[in-house]
């Protein structure tokens, strides 16, 4: 990939240790010999940053080459896998802009966003927190399966959704765990019924004052009461268990 800022510290080094070894002669020679030797250095060290940008020129374009042919495909991808998360009506897109050259290369990438199907605009400027969760999922989807990751962690990407939203993005997840791991942080019912494995996260405070964090696994009646629990909160209802039990079946 185009690394400007490398190729930038290459040449810049490279200068640097003309001028100093330039200097040297000036101090060991102390006459118009140390002069000659130093036009060399420098002009060597100029040559060497100038090749330097030229690749790094080179290695941009390259890059931007790819990101324009693969951009419209992505944003494709992107806007249908979200759609599916009842926002029919949503547009995705991405915009290449030049830029000065950096560690990402010479282009300035912006994901653009419309729920209503009008003239997208940058995504950070317009999604709601819910449509932002639905974004990165699907973002996260595909990324996952174009990189073979074998493990992916997500910590409530499910953030700002409840309903049928949840239960969908419960689906998604599902989905990507069965050709990688997948851990899902969730405080929703809806996605927690999806895992083939419940694990419980709970805190406790000793009289010393310290605080103890244990992990447990959940499974038969355990497992449907915290389901409830997540669905009615601390006062577990008869309806909640029974809701519970109907989610866990559809599961």
């Amino acid at each position: 990939r185009a690394d400007g800022a490398v190729l930038d510290g290459q040449a810049a080094q490279t200068h640097a240790r003309a001028e100093e070894r330039g200097a040297d002669h000036v101090q060991v020679a102390g006459d118009g010999r140390a002069q000659i030797h130093l036009g060399d250095e420098v002009r060597a060290g100029d040559q060497q940053c100038a090749r330097v940008r030229q690749r790094r020129e080179g290695q941009g374009k390259q890059q931007n080459q790819r990101r324009s042919k693969r951009a419209p495909e992505l944003a494709a991808e992107i806007q249908e896998m979200v759609r599916t998360l009842e926002m029919e009506r949503a547009v995705f897109g991405i915009s290449l802009e030049s830029s000065a050259p950096g560690p990402a290369g010479t282009d300035a990438v912006t994901f653009l966003f419309s729920a209503s199907g009008s003239k997208p605009v940058a995504l950070a400027n317009c999604a709601s927190g819910g449509e932002l969760s639905r974004i990165m999922l699907c973002l996260k989807a595909v990324m996952a399966r174009y990189a073979n990751m074998p493990s992916m962690i997500f910590d409530e990407i499910d953030t700002g959704v409840s309903g049928s939203v949840a239960d969908k993005m419960g689906a998604l997840i599902c989905s990507m765990g069965e050709h990688m791991q997948v851990f899902a942080i969730t405080h929703l019912p809806q996605v927690a019924v999806k895992g083939s494995a419940h694990f419980l996260v709970s805190k406790t405070i000793s009289p010393d004052g310290s605080a103890k964090t244990a992990i447990d696994r959940l499974a038969g009646d355990d497992r449907v009461m915290e389901i409830a629990r997540m669905l009615s909160g601390s006062a577990v209802s008869e309806a909640a268990i029974a809701n519970a039990r109907a989610l866990m079946g559809k599961a």
